[in-house]
């Protein structure tokens, strides 16, 4: 019989080692094929013995209580660990292969606007939030890549950051001069030379959710009424840099995404903001 458990920790050993998950990436997966692997031990079905039945059996049980988005992710992680499973020589073949996701509705980031992003760092009460703000919106940095970043990462007087992403992959971002400014005095006031730029207790690393419930006082004390989200700010970089001229290729470069159709959502946002200008302003519209 096989030993379900092991099969499991050696498709998450895989993901870490071969493929270089994030942690928050091997969780969810972790959690999708557990689910999936009790829905079938229920059921008295072995792993080596899947029909693509059983898989759509599962689903159509999951998408009583989950979304199509959620559905999507579910079926991602079912797909991987079948592949992992034929690659591992358990299974001949991925009874999964030809089973298509939901359709899902194109749901375009939230951006703020120019004059909104002024006045959210406008409304940051000190130099440490001043700083994060600002740093998120200059380089286009995920959350959890700024909780990591480190003194040694930045390089002020080239104006460079390291940004380690997604499978520990290495990106570098520039940084304006008034960017520089602002680090020079968070540095100076909070005595920072080394270690974490972005500090909780102890000199440890601000957490993901403490710079998260940071960026949400600060747009309520700013007035925005638009539903801001982890990556607001990140979106927003990415959108001021295209409607100012910039090109696709140079976006994904500094957001570190591996395959510009991620990038390619931003030209659906700025034909958006293009269409609001033109029913505003236009006489005929």
């Amino acid at each position: 019989m096989l030993n379900d458990k092991k099969i499991i920790e050696g498709f998450i050993n895989y993901l870490y080692v071969e493929r270089g998950c994030s942690g928050n990436t091997l969780q969810a997966y972790r959690r999708d094929v557990e689910g999936f692997a009790s829905f079938l031990d229920e059921r008295g079905v072995p792993l080596d013995k899947l029909k693509r039945n059983h898989i759509m059996d599962y689903l159509i049980e999951r998408r009583k209580t989950l979304g199509a988005p959620s559905i999507s992710r579910l079926l991602a992680a079912i797909k991987s660990f079948l592949k992992f499973m034929v690659l591992d020589n358990i299974i001949d073949s991925s009874p999964a292969s030809d089973i298509g996701g939901p359709r899902l509705e194109e749901k375009l980031p939230v951006v703020l606007t120019e004059d909104e992003i002024e006045l959210f760092i406008s409304a940051s009460a000190n130099i440490k939030e001043h700083f994060i703000l600002e740093i998120l919106y200059s380089t286009g940095m995920r959350v959890s890549e700024l909780s990591a970043l480190k003194v040694s990462d930045i390089d002020l007087n080239e104006k460079w950051i390291k940004v380690i992403g997604k499978g520990r992959k290495e990106r570098f971002v520039p940084f304006s001069v008034k960017t520089a400014r602002l680090m020079k005095r968070y540095f100076s006031e909070k005595g920072i030379n080394e270690g974490f730029v972005v500090r909780g207790h102890r000199g440890a690393p601000m957490s993901r959710e403490g710079i998260w419930r940071l960026i949400k006082r600060c747009a309520k004390r700013a007035g925005i009424k638009k539903s801001i989200a982890p990556h607001t700010l990140r979106h927003t970089f990415a959108t001021h840099l295209l409607e100012h001229g910039a090109d696709l290729r140079s976006i994904q470069v500094l957001l570190g995404h591996s395959n510009i159709d991620t990038t390619q959502i931003y030209t659906h946002v700025n034909r958006r903001n293009i269409k609001e200008m033109h029913s505003r302003y236009h006489p005929r519209s």
